[in-house]
């Protein structure tokens, strides 16, 4: 038993077939340019940090959180700051020496007195 198959076949007159098919050399011409990219903000650079936080390496000359680091460290004289920091710190160490010999010397001074008190009674 043979099976019958219908073919439609779609036919344009000139004008249709015109408004169809571009027939020009477009293909040829070079793209008009692209604009520019929108500039890549601040923002923009923290949002991208906070997605490849994980993925950036902790120590390298470049491209890690190290260089990163040291590079902000330059930018905001973070090695004067940690001098600073350091000389403040030396301070009170010092200042806590000096207290604790006063609390002895307190100490001291008051098991005297008790003791002179203890002795004139």
């Amino acid at each position: 038993m043979a099976e019958r198959i219908n073919l439609n076949k779609d036919v344009f007159n000139r004008t249709e077939f015109f408004n169809a098919v571009d027939i020009g050399f477009n293909e040829l011409i070079p793209p008009a340019e692209l604009p520019p990219p929108p500039p890549f903000t601040v923002e923009d650079f923290f949002e991208q940090y906070e997605i490849l936080f994980f993925d950036i390496p902790k120590e390298g000359d470049i491209n890690s959180h190290q260089y990163l680091a040291q590079k902000s460290g330059n930018y905001v004289n973070f090695e004067q700051n940690n001098i600073d920091i350091q000389a403040l710190l030396n301070e009170i160490t010092e200042l806590r020496k000096e207290n604790l010999e006063l609390l002895i010397t307190n100490g001291t001074l008051e098991a005297e007195l008790a003791q002179a008190k203890s002795q004139n009674a």
